[in-house]
């Protein structure tokens, strides 16, 4: 047993805890050096995010006994591109926590989506791996 005093929380504290808004994701914030060192606040994203994701990767169905249909290298690049900016606008939080962007900027976050953001959407996702997963990295 560790000697070490442990403080107990308050089941009422520990409620506020558990219902926070952000308090079910990991997140960090990180200066940007291609935003003049601002600093954002980034969160793994959210089951909701991943639900659109899998809905903009995953081909339809072809028609019974016809051949899935191919996308064309320019396609496939709109349909990944698509599917992060997505993911981004999910993890990208202001200072209060609260989204910077909505549904209905993914048209304009698509059109300047680019290298600084994908950065950004990756340490989002390595937020979400397990402790073991993070340390084996």
């Amino acid at each position: 047993m560790s000697s070490a005093k442990q403080t107990k929380a308050s089941p009422a504290s520990l409620r506020d805890l558990a219902l926070a808004v952000s308090s079910g994701f990991r997140s960090k914030v990180i200066p940007v050096p291609e935003w003049n060192n601002a600093k954002v606040l980034l969160r793994e994203p959210s089951g909701e995010a991943w639900v659109k994701f899998r809905e903009i990767m995953t081909p339809t169905e072809p028609v019974e006994g016809q051949e899935p249909q191919k996308l064309t290298i320019q396609e496939e690049y709109l349909r990944n591109k698509r599917a992060d900016v997505v993911m981004f606008m999910d993890i990208l939080l202001d200072e209060s926590g609260d989204r910077v962007f909505s549904d209905d900027d993914e048209q304009a976050v698509s059109e300047i989506y680019g290298p600084v953001h994908s950065r950004l959407l990756s340490q989002a996702i390595s937020l979400g791996m397990s402790q073991e997963a993070a340390e084996a990295k």
